[in-house]
């Protein structure tokens, strides 16, 4: 799975490049790619936190090429507290919720790239939703919860 959120980290990163930061993007309607980069590095900081039982408040920067900078630093970070901790359930739930960044900022693209997540891969997101998105609701249990950004 380590590998997974690189190879969907990189695919966010291009079409966040392509689609550049004031791009609307229509699979989170509120957000700009700016947002959307700004949200997955947050997740990204406050989950090194969570797997390295060191709670941290994510304190993104307002400009876009700094962004940019604090997310590979933060995706660097994540990399190598997910690889000193290889049990750690984060590893799934972020690779889980990098993929779907990564369709949310293609979705940003004037030409949207067709892209499919595949079977297996898709196996356990029912434990991101359950564990981080909907903790308490719908008899999903309480779970670790990553601050709300």
């Amino acid at each position: 799975m380590l590998e997974a959120i690189d190879v969907h980290a990189d695919a966010l990163k291009r079409a966040a490049l392509k689609a550049g930061p004031a791009a609307p993007v229509p699979n989170c309607p509120k957000w700009t790619v700016h947002d959307l980069v700004t949200h997955i590095a947050s997740v990204h900081c406050a989950a090194v936190g969570l797997v390295l039982d060191r709670p941290v408040a994510p304190s993104p920067p307002p400009e876009w090429a700094d962004v940019l900078g604090w997310w590979d630093g933060q995706r660097l970070a994540l990399r190598e507290a997910l690889v000193r901790d290889p049990g750690s359930p984060w590893t799934g739930r972020l690779a889980h919720a990098t993929a779907i960044h990564r369709l949310d900022a293609e979705s940003a693209l004037a030409r949207p790239v067709p892209a499919r997540l595949s079977p297996e891969f898709a196996q356990g997101a029912d434990d991101l939703v359950c564990a981080v998105v909907l903790p308490g609701w719908a008899g999903c249990g309480s779970g670790d919860r990553l601050p709300a950004v």
